[in-house]
C-alpha cells in the first residue's frame, strides 16, 4: 500500500448546517485563501508547485473539512509510518482497521511533510526537472508515479487548478492541455555566470484564455455544483473527481464496508464521480413533497433508490417490482 491513504444528480438540494460536510466552492474559496501562502513558501523550499500542493489539499483533506485534518491538522493523509516518534490520530481510510495518521502542531508542519516527502522519495525524482508552473505535467506524472489510486486523480488536480486558478498563485498562466512550459535561462557576466533566476516563458500556443474552460474545468464546476449534505433527511455527499469511496471513508471517519451497505451493493466500483454516497442508512420512504417518480430513458431501480434515499426493498415492493425490473420509460412509480 502507498504511503498516503488512497485519494480516492440530477438535481440540488438545500446545504443544511453540519458538523462535517462535503466541500462546497466557498469551503474550496476559504481554503485556497487561508494557505496559498504557506503552499507559496513550500514551492519556494523544496520545488513542489503551489497550485499543485494547494489542488491536492482540497482533494485529500475536503478543503480543511475531513475530521483529520481538523483534529490532526494533517491536510494530507500521511501515515504514521517512517519511524514517526509524534501523537497519533487514528481514522478510517481504505484498511479493514482504523489506521494511524500523524498529527501535526501546525497546518504550515503537514504541508513542509509533504513537500518533503515528494522531495525526498524516488519515483517522484523525475517530476523536479519540470517547470514549477507545468502543472498539467505534474498532475500526470504524480498519478503515473501511483501518489493516488483514483483513475481520475490528474484530471481532478487541473479540473481545480484550472476552475480556481490555482496556476496564478506563483504567477503562472492557464495551460492548453498537452502544452508544456519552456523555461529560458538568460547567461550574462564573466564566466557565463548566471546572472538572474529561470524565468518562465509561456508561447501563446500553449496558454488558455482565463474565460476558456478546460475539459478538466467542467467535470469539477458540474461536480461542485453538486453539492449535497442531505436527501430525503440522510446525510451523504457527492464523489468529487480524483475521490475514492476509502476518500469518503477517510473524511467523514466512516468504515468503508459500512458505506458500501449503506449504499446497498458490494463493489466500489459502482461509484463514479458525481455520484450520490449516503453516509447513514437510506429510508424507507422518500419525506419530501413529491409522491411519485416518472421514469426516464436508462433509469434503474438502484439510480432511483439512490436519487431519493430510499432503500431499494421498500421502493421495489411499493411498485410490485423486484431488484432486476426493467423499468419503462414513462412509468409512474410511488415514492411513499
Amino acid at each position: 500500500m502507498k504511503r498516503f491513504a488512497v485519494i480516492s444528480i440530477v438535481f440540488i438540494l438545500f446545504a443544511y448546517a453540519m458538523g462535517v460536510s462535503a466541500q462546497s466552492s466557498a469551503d474550496i474559496r476559504n481554503y485556497i485563501a487561508k494557505y496559498s501562502q504557506i503552499a507559496l513558501d513550500q514551492e519556494r523550499a523544496y520545488g513542489v508547485p503551489a497550485s499543485i500542493t494547494i489542488a491536492q489539499g482540497i482533494l485529500e483533506s475536503g478543503a480543511g473539512k475531513s475530521g483529520l485534518t481538523r483534529n490532526a491538522n494533517n491536510h494530507f493523509g500521511i501515515k504514521a509510518f517512517g519511524g514517526w516518534k509524534g501523537p497519533i490520530y487514528q481514522a478510517w481510510d481504505d484498511e479493514p482497521n482504523k489506521s494511524k495518521f500523524r498529527v501535526y502542531a501546525s497546518a504550515a508542519e503537514s504541508f513542509r511533510d509533504h513537500s518533503l516527502f515528494l522531495k525526498n522519495n524516488s519515483r517522484y525524482r523525475s517530476l523536479f526537472q519540470k517547470s514549477v508552473y507545468d502543472y498539467r505535467g505534474w498532475a500526470i506524472g504524480l498519478q503515473k508515479a501511483g501518489y493516488a489510486t483514483a483513475q481520475t486523480y490528474a484530471k481532478a488536480l487541473i479540473g481545480f487548478i484550472d476552475a480556481y486558478q490555482l496556476y496564478a498563485i506563483n504567477g503562472g498562466v492557464k495551460l492548453r492541455s498537452g502544452s508544456t512550459v519552456t523555461i529560458r535561462r538568460p547567461v550574462g557576466g564573466s564566466g557565463g555566470k548566471q546572472q538572474q533566476q529561470a524565468r518562465p516563458e509561456f508561447l501563446p500556443e500553449e496558454q488558455m484564455d482565463e474565460n476558456e474552460e478546460s475539459e478538466e474545468e467542467k467535470s469539477v464546476k458540474n461536480a461542485v455544483k453538486k453539492f449535497l449534505v442531505e436527501v430525503n433527511d440522510v446525510r451523504c455527499t457527492v464523489l468529487y473527481p480524483g475521490q475514492t469511496l476509502s476518500s469518503v471513508s477517510m473524511k467523514y471517519d466512516i468504515p468503508k464496508q459500512k458505506l458500501l451497505e449503506f449504499n446497498e451493493t458490494t463493489r466500489e466500483s459502482d461509484f463514479k464521480e458525481g455520484d450520490i454516497v449516503f453516509l447513514e442508512k437510506k429510508k424507507s420512504k422518500f419525506t419530501g413533497a413529491q409522491d411519485f417518480y416518472r421514469v426516464k430513458e436508462g433509469d434503474t431501480v438502484y439510480g432511483i433508490s439512490q436519487q431519493f434515499g430510499i432503500k431499494m426493498a421498500n421502493l421495489t415492493k411499493m411498485n410490485k417490482l423486484n431488484l432486476f425490473s426493467t423499468l419503462k420509460e414513462g412509468d409512474k412509480l410511488r415514492l411513499k
